[in-house]
């Protein structure tokens, strides 16, 4: 495993368990990206981001919600864990992601 793949594994983990966390399971993509940065995850920008919760919702641990922004370029993106999703939060095994230490 080359250590790209072991840093994205570990930001999906960190994705999943500040979803887990939230009231409602669910952070837009401004705020994850705050608090990947606040945990000593770099995320390095919100496009990077967008691809882990892309990539989280083909694999139905999340899904998207797109909400357009008056006059804004781009929507905002709000995750919403799946119950899949929070189980893998608590340590469920799921290729690509890693798994929570004790």
């Amino acid at each position: 495993m080359s250590l790209r793949e072991i840093m994205d594994a570990d930001r999906r983990l960190v994705v999943l368990r500040l979803l887990e966390e939230a009231q409602g399971y669910a952070l837009n993509e401004a705020v994850l990206e705050k608090s990947l940065a606040h945990v000593g995850v770099l995320a390095t920008g919100r496009d990077i981001v967008r691809g882990h919760l892309a990539w989280l919702d083909q694999q139905g641990l999340v899904t998207i919600e797109r909400l357009a922004l008056d006059g804004a370029a781009k929507d905002l993106w709000v995750a919403h864990a799946t119950k899949l999703g929070t189980e893998v939060a608590k340590g469920r095994p799921w290729p690509g992601v890693a798994r929570p230490s004790p």
